[in-house]
């Protein structure tokens, strides 16, 4: 039993670690909550879903329309994660970039992962010109001044059930997610 002094110390030093460790673009909890979550949920022995989450064509976006509007973006994809996902089952995080990770804790996930994709799909047409929504792309000059189409910005996300005991760390699970995104099959105990 402590005293209400003790919980309200506790509670404080529990914000001061999340705003610490949360990413200052998303407020989203950054690489270290990340870490310790997956942990948590490896030493508890969860049946979870880990997604790796991107942004494709992003750069060529960034490049075209600058930092502040690629912020825009990332912060869009930040809210679609967090509308899609339950707080009370599932834990959002940004890695960094346009790089997130999302944890299920659901028998819900796949239906969420559409879900994502759709919302993005509808949410990004907001920085684009009708005409490039209807085009698929938008013009911008490459290095040498000519005319480019560039294809609009969408969202890949590479996921993987995790078991008890097939994986040790949280290094293994980040790395078999961004493997999954990438269509190489993950291997127990890696």
């Amino acid at each position: 039993m402590g005293t209400g002094h003790d919980l309200i110390g506790e509670i404080t030093e529990m914000q001061m670690n999340a705003a610490r460790y949360a990413n200052p673009l998303t407020l989203l909890p950054g690489n270290v909550p990340i870490n310790e979550h997956i942990e948590r949920l490896l030493e508890n022995g969860a049946h979870f879903s880990a997604c790796y989450v991107d942004l494709d064509f992003f750069k060529p976006f960034n490049d075209s329309f600058g930092y502040r509007k690629g912020d825009e973006v990332i912060q869009c994809i930040a809210k679609v994660l967090e509308e899609n996902c339950d707080p009370s089952k599932h834990f959002v995080g940004h890695i960094g970039g346009d790089d997130f990770l999302i944890l299920l804790q659901s028998d819900d996930s796949e239906t969420r992962y559409e879900a994502i994709v759709e919302a993005f799909a509808d949410a990004i047409n907001q920085f684009f010109s009708q005409a490039d929504v209807e085009r698929g792309g938008y013009l911008s000059e490459d290095r040498r001044g000519l005319a480019v189409l560039n294809p609009i910005v969408t969202v890949s996300l590479g996921a993987l059930k995790v078991e008890p005991g097939h994986f040790c760390s949280h290094h293994q699970i980040a790395a078999a997610a961004a493997n999954a995104k990438l269509g190489i099959p993950a291997h127990r105990d890696q």
